[in-house]
């Protein structure tokens, strides 16, 4: 597995280790549970691969010329690690149920999914070639889409452990913000 998918990987398996029942629904104050997060995490995960094999299916990258914009956010996430705030998550990858311990192999297996269809892709079009483009960072290549989720699921590990800190539990909702 890459590294960068790789540290996903063991930072969702420390984090959940020892977690009980009400681990899974603990939340901050109007974001979603843990649960639901990782499930949304899953979700991305999904959708990229999907994407990208698409790709593999047309035969060609089909990623646009990134514009300065797409540059600089994709410099931004994909580089520098960052998230902005304030941005809205698609509706395809919006969690419904969450996650809990007897489905989180899914989370799992999509992203060793994730991780081959990358590979996959890279084998065929070069490390450097704009597979897909992504809603808010435009056209990004193999290492981009690791970086994006790696830098993507950080953040969203650290809503979880400050949800953990804080000890709130609550049940699922599925109105709740990104």
């Amino acid at each position: 597995m890459s590294p960068e998918l790789e540290e996903i990987r063991r930072a969702v398996e420390r984090l959940t280790r020892d977690w009980s029942e009400s681990d899974w629904h603990r939340a901050l104050d109007g974001k979603w549970s843990s649960g639901q997060i990782l499930e949304h995490l899953l979700l991305s995960f999904k959708g990229t691969t999907n994407g990208v094999r698409n790709v593999m299916e047309v035969g060609r990258p089909l990623g646009g010329k990134p514009t300065l914009r797409d540059r600089v956010r994709t410099l931004y996430v994909a580089k520098l690690g960052r998230m902005p705030s304030g941005n809205m998550s698609p509706e395809a990858v919006l969690p419904k149920e969450g996650l809990d311990l007897e489905t989180l192999r899914r989370f799992y297996d999509a992203l060793v999914a994730l991780d081959s269809t990358l590979a996959d892709a890279e084998r065929r079009f070069g490390s450097s070639a704009k597979l897909l483009d992504h809603p808010m960072l435009g056209p990004l290549s193999t290492k981009d889409w690791r970086r994006f989720h790696r830098t993507h699921a950080a953040h969203h590990l650290k809503q979880i452990a400050k949800a953990h800190r804080q000890g709130v539990s609550r049940p699922t909702d599925r109105q709740l913000s990104h």
